[in-house]
């Protein structure tokens, strides 16, 4: 507990800065109470109860749900410390954000930065992109993203070619196409600002269009500070009642900013 208690601190530091740590410390005083209650009282009665599997699972023949914490992920690169854990996006916000984009998705690749479980890959299987990508550093995550791709079945399933790849991000060579990023805060800051030089490196030799799109966006702040990335919108969208039954926090809204390249 010690250690986990530690690493979050520090990915707060890095993220928020001191003075932010100490307002969101303030702000999380309940939540930590009630766990320091579950760890010496009866958990079954305190904590809330385990998240049902997601209908998308089951209407799929997939295993996307479920929440892991990023110092339960295993793996032995130096970078999982950095990592904010598993979490998929909902469905429906998923959709919703990529609609706005509105893009002739036939030019692009899209890249899932931090796949997991590879729910985000699945989604965008409804749109006709002429490659899919899927980038994870947990060798067990990618192997369950791997297994999905394998299983998945949907109707409007659409696409031609998907990859999934168990490595660093920031090492990744990226597609010197138009492409369509997905991240929904996969690791804290230092990775962030490792992911984004790289990517610039990319598109300094290779001139393209690119479009991100950030769920959870903790470090937004960092995109701008690129140099290279402008901000489309900013925006929240409210979630189906599936996705409220089946979320381990209960949210209505999830969080989405897009950007584009200058």
């Amino acid at each position: 507990m010690r250690g986990s208690i530690v690493r979050r601190t520090r990915h707060w530091i890095a993220n928020r800065g001191v003075a932010g740590t100490l307002a969101e410390s303030f702000r999380r005083v309940p939540v930590v109470f009630r766990r320091l209650q579950a760890r010496f009282c009866d958990e079954a009665q305190l904590m809330p109860p385990r998240p049902a599997v997601h209908p998308f699972d089951i209407r799929h023949g997939v295993d996307t749900s479920g929440l892991i914490w990023g110092e339960d992920l295993k793996s032995a690169h130096p970078d999982t410390y950095w990592a904010s854990g598993y979490y998929a996006i909902s469905p429906v916000v998923f959709w919703k954000a990529m609609d706005r984009l509105n893009l002739p998705w036939e030019r692009f690749t899209f890249i899932d930065v931090g796949c997991g479980k590879g729910r985000a890959l699945l989604l965008a299987q409804r749109y006709r992109f002429h490659h899919l990508i899927g980038l994870e550093i947990s060798p067990e995550l990618a192997h369950i993203a791997q297994e999905n791709q394998k299983k998945f079945h949907a109707s409007w399933n659409l696409a031609n070619r998907v990859e999934i790849l168990q490595c660093d991000a920031t090492e990744f060579v990226w597609p010197a196409e138009p492409s369509v990023l997905f991240l929904y805060h996969p690791f804290a800051r230092p990775v962030m600002i490792r992911l984004l030089q790289n990517l610039s490196m990319s598109l300094r030799a290779h001139p393209r269009a690119i479009y991100l799109v950030y769920a959870n966006p903790e470090l937004h702040d960092a995109l701008l500070k690129a140099g290279f990335l402008v901000k489309l919108w900013d925006d929240s969208f409210d979630v189906a009642e599936e996705d409220v039954t089946a979320d381990f926090f209960g949210e209505h809204r999830e969080h989405i900013t897009a950007y584009r390249n200058v």
